[in-house]
């Protein structure tokens, strides 16, 4: 039996197997409690915020829509997590979010850190639109955004795009490609495929996938809110900046640019 089955709190816990057990397992009670109380912190905050427009003058305007952690130097990074709000925030604060977040599988501490503090974000959920006034953005990057929101809340979203982008501006959109998702299916790799529409638990609901894509269904889309000359592209490839930093998951993935 492992020993952190016990039910023993010997005084001094770091003595004893099941004491460092039973602190560890009150540790993490409290860093679940912490992170739900700030998650919902979060929403509230964005919910406050949703008719927010951000100013950007008459620069050139590099925006990515739902950019998690994935940035380039000089863009304007949009994300409704917690490390969107607390970005620039002292150190201290930012190690604290680091032990609480999920971001210690892919980046490290210090990387983190310097993430949040070197990038500009701004807070915002993006079932709210785009936070940019009329004709205020040159380029607007977009990956695995999409397919997290329901069909209307998606086409909302690409009209707002298009709004906020200047005449001749560019969009590049990526989206897992549901095709992928049917091959996988048709190789036999079949709970591979259907968590590509149906998710395990219904934690981390915002992260589950509401609609799906091919290329024509998008162009539908896009073609809808305005956009021309829509083009699919390959990994990497394509005339909108830093793709070369921004894109990834090339297995799964459908890249789209289109033009204003």
């Amino acid at each position: 039996m492992d020993n952190c089955e016990t039910d023993v709190l010997d005084a001094d816990d770091h003595a004893h197997p099941s004491g460092r057990c039973m602190t560890g397992s009150i540790r993490n009670s409290f860093n679940t409690i912490g992170l739900h109380l700030l998650n919902r912190a979060v929403f509230l905050l964005a919910w406050a915020k949703r008719r927010q427009r951000v100013s950007v003058g008459d620069m050139y305007v590099k925006v990515n829509l739902g950019s998690g952690l994935t940035v380039a130097p000089g863009w304007i990074n949009v994300d409704a997590s917690p490390n969107a709000l607390l970005s620039g925030w002292p150190s201290f604060i930012l190690n604290r979010l680091y032990d609480l977040s999920d971001n210690r599988q892919w980046h490290s501490r210090a990387e983190y850190i310097s993430i949040l503090k070197k990038h500009r974000f701004i807070h915002h959920r993006l079932e709210y639109g785009v936070p940019f006034d009329d004709r205020a953005i040159d380029v607007i990057y977009s990956s695995h955004v999409l397919e997290h929101l329901f069909r209307g809340d998606a086409e909302a979203l690409l009209s707002d795009m298009f709004r906020s982008l200047k005449l001749g501006g560019l969009i590049r959109i990526a989206v897992p490609n549901v095709e992928h998702a049917f091959r996988l299916f048709q190789q036999g790799q079949k709970e591979l495929a259907l968590e590509y529409f149906f998710s395990r638990s219904p934690k981390g609901y915002l992260n589950h996938h509401h609609y799906m894509y091919d290329f024509d269904l998008l162009k539908m889309f896009l073609e809808k809110a305005g956009f021309t000359q829509i083009e699919q592209k390959k990994f990497r490839e394509g005339i909108v900046p830093d793709i070369d930093i921004l894109d990834n998951r090339p297995e799964e993935t459908l890249y789209i640019e289109a033009m204003k």
